[in-house]
């Protein structure tokens, strides 16, 4: 049997995720989420990239696309700069993910993605970052 020290452990967790979720209102921007949806309705494919935890949401992410029948694949930065974003073309969607948005792996990326015309989505706390600076 469980601890109830575990047990409402457990339950505390819920309770700081739910906050985050309620606090985390305060912060949207409705302009860039609406441009976001925009670009991911009308994109041909969509590719989704991120390190560690940010990878591992961006897998989930294209995961979820696919799901509804959009188009989508996780890039891996490490994949990406060796020929990955072949599968990315011009008027397709990149999403970054990145806490910071200085993700050295991703910088190459968003050059690549540049160059072929793809728009990027970058989803960080760092407004002032490389990536966010980079998006559309």
């Amino acid at each position: 049997m469980i601890s109830s020290e575990a047990l409402n452990a457990a339950k505390n967790a819920y309770d700081i995720e739910a906050q985050c979720l309620v606090t985390m209102k305060d912060y949207f921007e409705e302009e860039a989420f609406s441009r976001a949806v925009e670009l991911l309705s009308a994109a041909p494919r969509i590719g989704a990239a991120g390190s560690g935890h940010s990878g591992i949401i961006c897998q989930h992410f294209a995961h979820l696309m696919c799901c509804i029948e959009r188009p989508a694949r996780f890039i891996s930065p490490a994949e990406a700069v060796h020929g990955a974003t072949g599968f990315l073309q011009q008027g397709d969607v990149m999403i970054f993910a990145s806490r910071g948005g200085k993700t050295k792996e991703l910088l190459p990326i968003v050059d690549i993605c540049k160059a072929k015309g793809v728009k990027i989505i970058t989803v960080t706390e760092n407004m002032e970052s490389p990536l966010a600076l980079s998006a559309d």
